[in-house]
């Protein structure tokens, strides 16, 4: 019989900056709060890149946010890159740290933020997380 185990429906948040920062851990499942208070935070975030870059991207991929960032000065950018890594820190619980993330190399930094974003976000479908045999469905167009 199928069952439901919330254990392993998803993968683990695991993250190592190694060997770049020597940290490692497992990202706590963000809560509804930190969710929603991370997607008003990026928009907020989004909003005020464009404000100073009108030409920056109008979704609020952190990935997209952060390459349009190269337009500006650099005490402008140091100021928004702390800013978006204690945005991403909110979202993991503190784990790994706002200094941990900026520890990060820039580009390995970025590829993080939209790592974590993808899988919060839009963690891939599993099949209930359990033992129940996945079937695959006839195409409607197959008649």
């Amino acid at each position: 019989m199928a069952k439901f185990d919330a254990a392993t429906v998803v993968e683990a948040l695991e993250w190592t900056f190694e060997p770049f920062v020597a940290a490692r851990g497992v990202i706590r499942e963000p809560n509804d709060e930190q969710i929603a208070a991370y997607l008003a935070d990026i928009k907020a975030f989004g909003q005020e890149i464009r404000e100073k870059i009108p030409d920056a991207p109008d979704g609020n991929d952190p990935v997209d946010l952060m390459t349009a960032l190269e337009d500006l000065n650099l005490a402008e950018v140091a100021g928004l890159t702390e800013k978006m890594a204690g945005i991403v820190a909110a979202l993991c619980g503190g784990d790994p740290s706002r200094e941990t993330i900026l520890a990060l190399p820039p580009r390995r930094r970025t590829m993080f933020y939209g790592w974590l974003q993808a899988e919060v976000m839009s963690p891939e479908a599993a099949p209930g997380g359990g033992s129940a045999q996945v079937r695959t469905l006839r195409s409607a167009a197959a008649g």
